[in-house]
C-alpha cells in the first residue's frame, strides 16, 4: 500500500533523501547472562583444563586412649574434572560491488565496519542461547550452558567428564515448582545450596517469572533504594539494578527458559576464553547501532574470547568473507552450589 504522506514526483526528483546515521536494532533482545559471563572472562590454558574436586571425606577420625591402635590407611578424596575448549564462528560476508558503491561521497554509514559490529552482536546473541542450553548442540561441539551445569543428572548424566551418579557434588538442586513461586520455595532453594557465607550471589530468571516474584513483595517493600551497602538483607528495588531480595539482586534475561528461576554462585562459574591463533580483538559496541544492550559488555574482558580472523577474499567472485570466532568453555567447578526452580506459571 502506498504511503499517503509520500511527496509527489516533483519533490522526489528535486530533493535528496535523508538517511539517519545509525541502525536501530529491532531484533536482538536482552542477553544479560552472556554479558555477566563475558565481563569476567579468564584465559584458557592448555589442551584441556583440569579442576580438582573433593568428593568425599578421608578415613574417619577416632577417639582413643592409651595404647589404642590409630588408623594408618588412606582413602582417596579427590578427582579431576576435565574440560575442553569449544569454538563458535559467525561469518561476515560482503559483496565488493556493495562496498564500492558505499565508498562514494554519499556514504552516511561505513557498510564494512557497521556490518562487522552488527554481526558481532549477532554472535553474542547466538552464544547467549548456547549459555542457556545443555552443550549438546552441533553434535556436542557447543559450549556448556546453564541447562547442563544446573542439573541433577536429568539432562546431563555426566559433567566435567565425571558421572553425576558417582560424584554427588556434581548435582545441582533442581526443584519442580508445582506451577507457583513463593518466598518459601526460594528460601528453601537457597538453604539447600548455602553453608554459612558460601551462598548464592546471583539470581536469574525470565521476564515473566520476574514479574511473578515482584508480585510477592509486600507494598512496604516496593520501595526504591539507591544504596544497599548498609542493607545486606534488604528487599525492594535497587537503583540501577532492579529487584532485590534479601540483598540478592534478581536479574532478568530474555533467553532464560520461561518459568525458570536460578540461584547461582558465580564464584564457581567462569568462562575461560581462548583466542583464535591469528586475528584481532572484537568489539561489540558501536555508535552506529542503537537499541540493544551490548554497550554494557566489558570489552577488555570479551576480547579474551572473541577474535576477528580478518578478511578472506573469494577466488572466484567479487566478495569478501571473514569470521568472528569465540573460543573457550563455560566452566562450573562446583555445580552443587547452584539451584533452580522449574515450571513456574504464577504465584
Amino acid at each position: 500500500m502506498a504511503d499517503p504522506t509520500a511527496p509527489n514526483v516533483n519533490i522526489q526528483t528535486t530533493t535528496n533523501q535523508y538517511l539517519a546515521p545509525a541502525w536501530v536494532d529491532q531484533v536482538l533482545r536482552d542477553n544479560f547472562f552472556f554479558g555477566e559471563v563475558l565481563s569476567r572472562t579468564e584465559k584458557w590454558d592448555g589442551s584441556q583444563m583440569l579442576f580438582p574436586i573433593k568428593y568425599q571425606k578421608g578415613v574417619a577420625s577416632v577417639a582413643f586412649n592409651g595404647f589404642d591402635q590409630l588408623p594408618t590407611s588412606q582413602q582417596p578424596v579427590t578427582v579431576n574434572m576435565t574440560f575442553y575448549p569449544t569454538f563458535v564462528a559467525t561469518n561476515v560476508a560482503l559483496a565488493g560491488s556493495d562496498l564500492s558503491i558505499n565508498k562514494t561521497p554519499s556514504q552516511k554509514l561505513n557498510l564494512l565496519t557497521t556490518m562487522m559490529k552488527s554481526r558481532a552482536q549477532d554472535a553474542a546473541d547466538d552464544i547467549g542461547n548456547y549459555f542457556q542450553a545443555d552443550g549438546s548442540g552441533s553434535g556436542g561441539k557447543a559450549p556448556s550452558g546453564l541447562a547442563n551445569i544446573v542439573d541433577d543428572g536429568t539432562v546431563a548424566s555426566t559433567y566435567g567428564g565425571l558421572a553425576r551418579a558417582t560424584y554427588a557434588g556434581l548435582n545441582a538442586t533442581v526443584t519442580a515448582s508445582g506451577g507457583t513461586i513463593s518466598l518459601l520455595k526460594v528460601r528453601q532453594l537457597a538453604n539447600a545450596i548455602t553453608d554459612g557465607n558460601v551462598e548464592p550471589n546471583f539470581a536469574l530468571t525470565d521476564y515473566t517469572t520476574w514479574s511473578y516474584f515482584e508480585k510477592l513483595l509486600m507494598p512496604f517493600q516496593r520501595n526504591t533504594y539507591t544504596n544497599f551497602n548498609d542493607m545486606k538483607a534488604g528487599t525492594g528495588y535497587k537503583g540501577g539494578v532492579g529487584l532485590v531480595w534479601d540483598g540478592l539482586e534478581i536479574h532478568r534475561d530474555k533467553k532464560v527458559t520461561t518459568g525458570t528461576f536460578y540461584l547461582l554462585n558465580t564464584d564457581f562459574i567462569k568462562y575461560y576464553g581462548l583466542n583464535w591463533w591469528e586475528g584481532s580483538a572484537v568489539s561489540l559496541t558501536d555508535k552506529a547501532i542503537k537499541g540493544n544492550i551490548y554497550s554494557s559488555v566489558n570489552q577488555a574482558s570479551a576480547s579474551k574470547a572473541f577474535t576477528w580472523t580478518n578478511w578472506i577474499r573469494a577466488y572466484n567472485m567479487g566478495a569478501i568473507n571473514g569470521f568472528m570466532i569465540m573460543g573457550g568453555q563455560l566452566v562450573c567447578t562446583n555445580p552443587f552450589r547452584n539451584a533452580k526452580l522449574t515450571a513456574i506459571t504464577g504465584t
